[in-house]
This record gives structure tokens, C-alpha cells and sequence, in this order.
């Protein structure tokens, strides 16, 4: 749910302890007149959800979601950290690419234990918080990595990032579709639109936050925010801008 347009949308951090295998919770609540659904765009990461009624897991997207909810609704999620989803959930993450799974499909009577406390009234964020704590997991430290790089200022190319890792590009590619769901490349495009979003706001003009995200020139950011979301680059800021 990341890059909701909305004071709705709230994140905080996670137990110091789960940091490898969380990234964050949030909460978000639709207002009580909503009825249009929301838009969520895709930012490289897996979200485990409680919306009331259910928990599910909503996969990694490779385009912006629309989220239908009921007006008043009340969601909590976990965000899994980098690299720690297909350890968490016990699946490589391209099974779930642009889907929204109960998470009993994949974590059987456990998933069905935390439905019943939940609907008892416990506190989802703790619930979940204490659910992943008690895995036996490892999560994949050189995609964690590799979120890293492609998230940070000055991006390498994939392609330099196969050989930092010692590794052909097509290992790479499939250990990617296994941590995030698609390759390296679309990875790359996903947390390049995330980081235009965060400059643009710091920019007179949105071709410089353009080219300082890493994008070629204004074509290059248009296209991609076409694709990925299906918005012209100045309708994303204006609606999803931080």
C-alpha cells in the first residue's frame, strides 16, 4: 500500500529485532464517503494484510493496483522486508506476482490460528509481528542487497551488479523472480519511479528530478510512468507525490 494519496496511510516501524525479515506496518483507513477505489503502486515489495475480514497476502505488482474497498475500511499490513519474502511465506515470490492470496494457501493451520485471534480481537500488528518472529527463516542477505543498490542514489546497471555478485545475468534474473517476483530489470524500473517520487517535490522541474532519479530524459520517465502506472509523470506527483 505504499504511496497511498493520503494522510490515511500511515507507517511505523517494526520490532528492532525483525528488521531482516520486516520493512515496516502500516495502517490505512478508507474514508466514510470513499467509493472510487485507490491506487497502489508497485514498489518492489510483498505485503502480508488483515482487512477486518481477512488476511492475505497481497503479491508484488508489477503495475499500479486498484484497490476496491468498502467506505470505513480499516487495514493493517506488514511489509516484508527485501529479500525475506519467499523465506517468510515459504514460496518463490513469482508464484504470487499481481495476486492477492489468503494467507492459509500458503501457511496452512498457522495462518488459520492467527484468523481466529484476529477475529477475537487481537492487535493485528503485534499478531503478525510475533507470527514472523517465530519462523525458522533465512532470508536472502544478497537480495536485500541488491534492493539496496538499485534503491539507492546512482544506480548501478544490472548487469554490473550480476558480476559484483558473481553470478551470470541469468542466475540473476531467476533469483530475482524468486525474492521480488520479476527480474532485476523491472526491479530497477519499479524502485527508479519510487525514487522520482521522493526528489520530485525537491525539484523546480520534474525533468531535473527526472535525471537525477536516473532517467535518460523526460521521454524516458513518461513512458515509464505510462507503464507502470498509467498516469502522464505530472498526474503521479500530483496524486501520489510525497
Amino acid at each position: 500500500m505504499s504511496n497511498v494519496p493520503s494522510t490515511r496511510y500511515g507507517e511505523f516501524p517494526a520490532d528492532p529485532a525483525l528488521r531482516d525479515r520486516i520493512r515496516c506496518l502500516w495502517r490505512f483507513r478508507q474514508d466514510a464517503n470513499a467509493c472510487a477505489p485507490t491506487r497502489v503502486l508497485p514498489d518492489g515489495c510483498i505485503d502480508l494484510i488483515w482487512d477486518g475480514r481477512r488476511l492475505f497476502v497481497a503479491g508484488p505488482d508489477r503495475t499500479a493496483a486498484m484497490a476496491s474497498l468498502a467506505p470505513g475500511a480499516h487495514l493493517t499490513g506488514v511489509r516484508l522486508a527485501p529479500g525475506a519474502g519467499a523465506a517468510v511465506l515459504g514460496v518463490p515470490l513469482h508464484l504470487l506476482t499481481d495476486l492477492r492470496v489468503p494467507l492459509e494457501d500458503l501457511w496452512g493451520h498457522r495462518a488459520r490460528r492467527l484468523q481466529a485471534r484476529l477475529e477475537d480481537g487481537a492487535d493485528p500488528a503485534a499478531l503478525l509481528q510475533a507470527g514472523i518472529a517465530a519462523l525458522q527463516v533465512a532470508p536472502d542477505r544478497s537480495m536485500a542487497w541488491l534492493f539496496a543498490r538499485l534503491a539507492g542514489a546512482d544506480a548501478p546497471r544490472v548487469p554490473a551488479l550480476a558480476r559484483e555478485l558473481g553470478v551470470s545475468e541469468r542466475t540473476l534474473r531467476r533469483r530475482c523472480q524468486d525474492a521480488f517476483g520479476y527480474g532485476g530489470k523491472t526491479l530497477d524500473r519499479i524502485l527508479r519511479l519510487q525514487r522520482f517520487l521522493r526528489l520530485a517535490r525537491e525539484h523546480p522541474t520534474l525533468t531535473a528530478a527526472a535525471l537525477e532519479a536516473g532517467y535518460a530524459d523526460a521521454a524516458h520517465l513518461a513512458r515509464d510512468t505510462r507503464l507502470l502506472t498509467a498516469l502522464a509523470p505530472q498526474q503521479l506527483v500530483d496524486l501520489h507525490g510525497a
